[in-house]
């Protein structure tokens, strides 16, 4: 692609220079293998745990202190906010017992409790053995108050009393173990409590090796056993090893079972006795208004930013897995966790440290806690007006307005690679306020957006369970956010379909689709949603077949939005995959029929799509079977799959062998019948001419493969139908993009193979002739199909009337056994990369710099380009610059980069090597996969202004080939191929059977050669939007040319006789040429449209005579110049910006001539002392831009000859 030629090129910009071929659906990967999927962390609760049964021992003894505690004067007292002496030692400790209860009642109301009262040994095991039994597989909490009983022993026990309370009795923590059993959560509020967690452990370790070392023995005796780990427990414990409880009379006495139980008060209580707040005492503490479950009221407000504070310092200092356990897996261990990070702040400033196990990371002094501080103040700030006057408006904290703001700072700036946002189990919170939801889930969608790692992020903190409820919100002004939401989620994991099914959410995102007025773009992602709902999911399809789905689906289908049709169409194709009752509803609404007339859909996603969905259709399990209709219409689809064979896109036909193989695997029996009649056939012809008469009939007639013989003879129209879709699936093998030959060939020769055992094993010929493959025999052209009736769905393309040419299946490699279509998990990773904000490129990367700085000096090169107007300034062009052994055969086509010393250079074959000419070394060498027999005809760079500069090859086998990758082996790609001109027949000789011109800034390819057409593809497309009539069938096209600068409406094509024809696209009837030029004498070689020559055109042809015409007057051409008196001139070229043109000939000689006819300079010898003739020159291109020339002769000798100025 050139930049235009206004005197100032540097307004010009990279944007406007698209390169061809770079579209995702070109990478090898979308085309033959699944990507990698992004890893879903495991956001599921393994085991969703529930703890059913409460123990709460109290051992206090109120009135009489244990033997090792020293109480100081004063010193805290109260226990469950009671004190204990200012009631009788019973009714107090009854008293603390039922407030403990109704504490934890709080986080857990439905469990089981049981008191235990200053107990005796006895009683403890009682109760614990019976609520184990009771609880089963459930968690049971042991909460141990040991206030009034000695410490811990160095051996692993606690404390209880006698039956008459006159001693103490030791209860091991090893018994307690087993009467508890798991799982278990333990809460041990007594000094030294440290000491309980390392006999905990250490008894548990001690009895793991126990019971596998009793486990191993029996394995020894042959008995099979299973072990069952203790680690199933969970430990808080009051402070460490050598420590005692605090003693502070500003707190209570159980200030550890204070702060797990009662968090709000405590913390207040605890931050009054911190900080000086004038006219509020702790007593005041009690008076705040409201309820802690009610977020409106003061209490309530507090209440809901201690979980989300809590919450947030356990997501970011807590490992995932252990976060999962403790924080989402229990709601009772969940709450009891996040108190405990309160307890760790307030004993640690009691020289206290709690211990837990599993062990957790320090958190008191997490920069979160300062945020609680804030709004404790700014709660207990009010509580004075709000205690003097009832009516007093309380003012609500900004914490979470805050928190979003500093969460909306960090998305501006947050990549994957930074640290992730503390403020994410916040926004969580923030989703149970109305006041905030909106906003919460806007910035939560613009986190989801970042990539598949921020949807982990999202999950894991447990997002999912919120959002799943919002969809029962009737409010309009969250469907737009939501539905991003769920697609978000949906492309990272795919299982939360279940989900959505049980929770009937489909019917939330089917009224959406169904909806007109909702944008495409929303409609896009609900499309999106619903194909997941029904991917592989029984239950889902089904739930979406009651809703109306398919009707839904059908009715969007011709909407103008192609990323909406694309995925309507993989809906449908999910819709009814393996779902028999779906088929049955869509063929009541002709389903089918509807998604044929997007086979020649502008977009080839939507091609490739519509193909897909209708290998869907046809693919069936063995056990469905299948009725008249049933195969009537897959014969029909069939048939009309013979118009995609044509389609440019890979990625459409790569859908076209999936769906073709599953036509075949529906109908094994019927084509394993049509190859047996063919073999059948070819044997006949093989038998030995000896052979008697009735070992000749059991050839023809004996043997078959299962399935041949049926009740009643078939329909010799039947057969013509399966013959001609078996000869479509056979000339698949032919496919220029060989992988997907090698595709269809494993389906072919499985048949193949599988009827030769059959045949093999009734037949008398010899193993030689059985094996052999002659699939170009007369009996496989016999049978003329005859279509009747099974052309309703408008097919305009021919299956081949004959069995492919090769008959042998290209090698087998790179492909698994599997033929299964990867097209929708392609398309689903559209949904997991940015879409809100677009990945913008950024300037400062050295990536971009070095494009810019090489646009510039693109730029420079072509601005030197338009200063080569003055002919006379060119003394001489002979200087052999470069000369290059090719080590092939002849030069066929020769190709000059426009900005890098770079040649590429073709052989009369389907060998292409690539050059560096100023380096005389050659940088890549590769095989076109043209068949034998075939050569190279048209050659061609594309984006050569960027780094993705690709080579076009042309063949007269009418293919297109694009390779990239060509100055790196180990980059080298095919990136597409396809047939230009299905019709094409090779010519012998010399002439060009195909013709190629790119009209690279329309993304547009204009194809001719030995046809009697000139066919137009939208590369963009990768369709043909137009056949124009050569109005010469007798001579074929030998060169063409365009002007992109009048926008390449004009099209000059050459013919073999020598004329000329003018197309002009913009005319009304555009298969008409607007002009015909007759005067050359032989055919045309080449033909340009330079720029120095301003809309006027300059041929050359093989009877020596070169031309110029003044498109604007056609009646005679404008000047005439015998550049060669004997009609042997092999090649013509002519510089695009100076008035030189060259020819070479067969007798060794190449002239280069001015535009007035005089002569610049004539080369015959390669330079050098005794330099050697030039062989017969076969090929000649001008530098598009410098004063250079490429020549290629017969001897595979590349000479660049340089401009004396």
């Amino acid at each position: 692609m050139q930049p235009d030629d206004g005197e100032d090129t540097n307004d010009n910009t990279l944007e406007k220079y698209k390169d061809l071929f770079v579209a995702d659906r070109y990478n090898f990967n979308t085309l033959l293998s699944e990507s990698k999927p992004r890893k879903v962390v495991q956001w599921r609760m393994q085991q969703r745990m529930k703890t059913a049964s409460v123990l709460l021992a109290m051992c206090l003894n109120i009135g009489v202190d244990p033997p090792d505690v020293v109480k100081t004067s004063p010193c805290a007292r109260l226990e469950c906010w009671i004190d204990p002496l200012a009631l009788p030692p019973q009714k107090a400790i009854d008293q603390i017992g039922k407030t403990l209860q109704m504490q934890y009642e709080r986080w857990q109301h439905r469990a089981r409790y049981k008191l235990c009262l200053d107990p005796d040994l006895d009683v403890v095991k009682k109760l614990c053995v019976s609520l184990r039994r009771n609880t089963k597989d459930e968690r049971i909490l042991f909460h141990y108050n040991g206030h009034g009983v000695p410490r811990p022993t160095n051996n692993g026990e606690i404390w209880v009393f006698n039956k008459n309370y006159t001693q103490y009795i030791p209860l091991s923590l090893y018994e307690l173990q087993m009467w508890i059993g798991s799982p278990s959560i333990f809460v041990f509020d007594c000094s030294a409590a440290g000491l309980i967690v390392h006999w905990f452990n250490k008894f548990s370790e001690q009895r793991d090796a126990e019971a596998e070392a009793a486990s191993k023995k029996l394995q020894d005796q042959g008995v099979p056993s299973s072990s069952k780990t203790s680690k199933e427990y969970i430990l808080l414990a009051a402070c460490g090893t050598n420590e005692v409880l605090p003693t502070n009379p500003d707190l209570p006495a159980d200030v550890f079972t204070s702060c797990l139980t009662t968090p709000i008060k405590i913390a207040l209580k605890w931050f009054c006795s911190q900080t000086i707040i004038s006219g509020i005492s702790p007593d005041l503490i009690d008076k705040i208004p409201g309820r802690p479950n009610d977020r409106r009221t003061p209490l309530g407000e507090l209440n809901w930013i201690f979980t989300a504070i809590t919450d947030t310092i356990a997501w970011n200092v807590l490992p995932q897995k252990l976060f999962q356990k403790l924080f989402r897996e229990d709601l009772l261990v969940a709450s009891l966790f996040r108190n405990y990070l309160l307890a760790e702040r307030i004993m640690r400033s009691c020289k206290c440290t709690p211990i837990s196990y599993p062990k957790l990371p320090p958190t008191y002094n997490h920069s979160m806690w300062q945020a609680w501080d804030l709004a404790a103040d700014h709660c207990l700030s009010q509580l004075t007006d709000m205690i003097e006057n009832p009516s007093y408006e309380y003012k609500h904290s900004s914490f979470f307005t805050e928190q979003l703001t500093a969460f909306e700072v960090w998305l501006e700036f947050g990549t994957e690679t930074k640290k992730p946002p503390e403020q994410l189990p916040i926004v969580l919170q923030v989703l149970l306020s109305q006041q905030h939801r909106q906003r919460a889930l806007e910035l939560l969608a613009k986190f989801l957006d970042l990539g598949p790692w921020a949807v982990n992020q999202a999950l894991s903190v447990g997002i999912f369970p919120y959002v799943l409820k919002l969809l029962q919100s009737p409010a309009a002004e969250l469907r737009e956010v939501l539905v991003f939401i769920w697609a978000k989620i949906l492309a990272l994991d795919k299982s939360c379909q279940f989900d959505l099914v049980k929770d009937r959410g489909q019917h939330y995102f089917i009224n959406i689709l169904a909806d007109n007025t909702v944008p495409s773009e929303q409609r896009q992602q609900v499309a999106f949603i619903l194909s997941v709902i029904c991917n592989n999911c029984r239950p889902g399809q089904s739930a979406c077949l009651d809703g109306d789905l398919l009707q839904i689906c059908l009715a969007n289908l011709n909407n103008s939005d192609p990323l909406l049709r694309r995925w309507v169409v993989l809906c449908l194709a999910k819709f009814w995959e393996s779902h028999e009752e779906g088929k049955k509803k869509a063929i009541k609404e002709n389903a089918h029929v509807q998604l044929c007339s997007l086979l020649s859909d502008p977009e080839p996603e939507v091609r490739a799509a519509a193909v897909y969905a209708l290998g869907t259709f046809i693919s069936r399990t063995s056990q469905v079977p299948s009725s008249e209709q049933r195969t009537i219409i897959d014969l029909n689809l069939g048939l009309t799959f013979a118009v995609v064979t044509g389609d440019a896109s890979p990625l459409v036909r790569k859908e076209l062998v999936v769906a073709l193989s599953a036509l075949v695997n529906a109908y094994e029996h019927k084509f394993k019948q049509i190859e047996l009649k063919w073999m059948k056939a070819d044997l006949a012809v093989k038998a030995p001419a000896g052979m008697a008469k009735e070992e000749r009939e059991v050839v023809t007639d004996k043997g078959g493969s299962d399935g041949a013989e049926k009740e009643g003879a078939e329909s010799e129209e039947d057969d013509a139908i399966y013959e001609y879709l078996w000869k479509l699936v056979t000339s698949m093998v032919n496919d220029p993009y060989n992988l997907f030959s090698v595709m269809m060939g494993k389906v072919i020769n499985r048949i193949r193979v599988e009827v030769r055992g059959e045949l093999t094993r009734t037949s008398t010929l010899p193993q030689a002739d059985l094996k052999s493959d002659d699939t170009n025999s007369p009996s496989r052209n016999r049978n003329k199909t005859r279509l009747s009736g099974f052309m309703r769905l408008g097919t305009q393309s021919s299956a081949p009337s004959s069995a492919p040419e090769s008959p042998t299946i290209p090698p087998q490699r790179n492909v698994s056994d599997d033929l299964r279509s990867t097209l929708y998990e392609w398309n689903c990773k559209y949904f997991s990369q940015p879409i809100l904000y677009p990945i913008e490129e950024d300037e400062t990367a050295p990536e971009y710099c070095e494009r810019r700085c090489q646009f510039n000096r693109n730029a420079e090169v072509v601005k030197a380009a338009r200063k080569l107007k003055d002919s006379r300034a060119i003394q001489s062009l002979d200087n052999e610059i470069a000369i290059l052994e090719n080590n092939t055969q002849m030069v066929s086509q020769i190709c000059l980069h426009p900005f890098e010393p770079t040649i590429i250079v073709s052989d009369e074959n389907d060998c292409i090597s690539v050059w560096n000419w100023d380096k005389g070394t050659k940088v890549c060498f590769l095989h076109n996969q043209n068949p034998i027999g075939s050569r190279i005809t048209s050659l061609n760079l594309l984006n050569e202004h960027s780094n993705s500069g690709m080579v076009s090859a042309g063949s007269d086998d009418g293919v297109v080939r694009i390779w990239s990758g060509y100055q790196d082996p180990s980059k080298l790609k095919l990136m597409t191929a396809w047939r230009v001109l299905p019709d094409l027949v090779p010519v012998r000789g010399y002439l060009p059977a195909l013709v190629l011109e790119w009209q690279k800034a329309r993304h547009c390819l204009i194809a001719s050669g030995n046809v009697d057409i000139i066919k137009l593809w939208d590369m963009n497309k990768e369709l043909c939007i137009q056949d124009i009539p050569t109005e010469n069938p007798m001579a074929p096209v030998t060169a063409l040319t365009t002007n992109e600068e009048t926008n390449g409406h004009l099209i000059v094509s050459g013919y073999a006789d020598g004329s000329i024809r003018l197309f002009d696209r913009r005319q009304s009837n555009k298969h008409v040429p607007v002009a015909a030029l007759s005067e050359h004498k032989g055919w045309i070689i080449n033909m340009c449209l330079p720029t120095v020559l301003n809309q006027q055109l300059i041929s050359g042809a093989g009877s020596g005579e070169v031309k110029i015409w003044d498109l604007r007057n056609t009646k005679a051409s404008v000047k005439s110049i015998t550049a060669h008196p004997l009609p042997n001139m092999s090649a013509f070229c002519c510089h695009n910006y100076a008035p030189i043109f060259a020819i070479g000939t067969q007798d060794q000689k190449i002239r280069v001539l001015r535009f007035d006819g005089s002569e610049v300079s004539i080369i015959r010898y390669h330079d050098g002392f005794l330099g050697q003739r030039i062989g017969p020159v076969s090929a000649l291109q001008f530098h598009p831009y410098k004063l250079l020339l490429g020549a290629g002769a017969t001897d595979s000798i590349v000479s660049i000859y340089e401009a004396h100025l």
